[in-house]
């Protein structure tokens, strides 16, 4: 049995794209060992059939938090016994690549994003210029490059010549609770509840402007599931605005839960305002989550999602993101309720193929070559 070493930098309780990967990884007859991090806020982890560290640091985010977190992943890694390295994104890249050299270790980087394209790095162009040193001569040179969508997989081709594997962060098919009642959070039963969540509602993101469109709306509530850095500022701005009765903020909670607040919406909002290539190129998971909750989606030009949505016909394309498209999208629904309808059953029969134990075989694939 040979043992994997998974590393991330994430909440683990919460990810689970990686926890499906290491499922998977188990099932098939790998030792696997998953670490990551804790945060003050962090929920417990399930019980799982492998071992999880998860590290608490001094620092949660920022130079300090990647320079202390990348020693003490080197030194972590120096004394575990392992045959696989498996980092995700490149934070966690630059021990993987020194011990996997160092001892002689397959190495194999999963990209979730366009790490050097992230907002965060467009005005910081030494720290850009440092992770874009790690993309180029550390992480595509790992043995297998996997990617979350075709898109990503075209850009990192076309960028170091290498030939990425995809494999798209899709939910399991699973049996969910009924959709929480109304009254549980105070919505009242007469209003078109839409829905925006994931687990890293950041800046950028969209919040922002969705909120100013619900401002503007008759009998319309918004649901925001999730955690990330737009959310403090969020709630400011209702209170600004004087709709915090329209606006209800879920904080992180265990998937089937989430699903449970997401079946509450009609509609569920799938864009990103800032115009970053990593935002552009993105195809997050609430995508399929609202697939699988059975509502319709209200989405940007991004490719990938609005690929999607016009293939399975279950939504509304807006060509921009602001204030007023989305206003005017949702408001659209609230005059066609029987196009609503259409759109609901047509996103619920997409989680037909649209599902994990479809989009396993492709990682199987992967894991079956070691």
């Amino acid at each position: 049995m040979k043992t994997i070493i998974v590393c991330v930098t994430s909440d683990l309780a919460t990810d689970n794209r990686i926890l499906r990967h290491c499922e998977l990884m188990h099932q098939m007859g790998f030792k696997v060992h998953l670490i990551g991090r804790v945060l003050p806020w962090s929920p417990a982890m399930p019980v799982l059939p492998y071992p999880v560290h998860r590290v608490k640091l001094p620092f949660l985010k920022g130079p300090l938090f990647y320079l202390s977190y990348q020693c003490w992943l080197f030194f972590y890694l120096l004394f575990r016994k392992a045959d696989i390295i498996w980092a995700n994104d490149l934070d966690t890249v630059l021990p993987s690549f020194v011990i996997s050299k160092f001892r002689g270790l397959e190495y194999i980087v999963d990209s979730h994003e366009l790490f050097t394209e992230v907002p965060e790095l467009s005005k910081a162009p030494i720290k850009k210029s440092i992770w874009k040193f790690i993309e180029k001569h550390l992480a595509v040179k790992a043995n297998i490059f996997i990617t979350v969508n075709h898109s990503l997989a075209r850009i990192f081709h076309e960028t170091y010549g290498i030939n990425p594997k995809v494999v798209r962060n899709v939910p399991k098919q699973v049996d969910i609770p009924p959709a929480h009642l109304r009254n549980k959070i105070s919505i009242p039963e007469g209003d078109l509840v839409v829905v925006i969540q994931g687990s890293g509602i950041n800046k950028g993101r969209g919040l922002d402007e969705t909120i100013e469109a619900i401002n503007g709306l008759s009998n319309v509530s918004l649901l925001v599931i999730g955690g990330g850095d737009a959310i403090d500022e969020a709630k400011q701005k209702t209170i600004a605005l004087g709709i915090q009765a329209k606006v209800h903020f879920i904080a992180r909670v265990p998937y089937l839960e989430m699903m449970q607040y997401t079946q509450m919406g009609a509609i569920g909002l799938a864009y990103d305002a800032d115009p970053c290539l990593n935002f552009y190129y993105a195809l997050p998971n609430k995508i399929f989550d609202y697939f699988h909750a059975g509502i319709a989606v209200i989405s940007g030009p991004q490719p990938e999602i609005s690929g999607l949505v016009s293939t399975y016909k279950c939504g509304y394309l807006m060509k921009q993101i602001s204030p007023e498209s989305i206003r005017w999208a949702i408001a659209f629904y609230q005059k066609h309720p029987e196009l609503l309808a259409t759109h609901q059953r047509n996103s619920k029969k997409a989680s037909q193929t649209e599902h994990w134990d479809l989009e396993k075989k492709a990682l199987e694939s992967i894991l079956q070559g070691l």
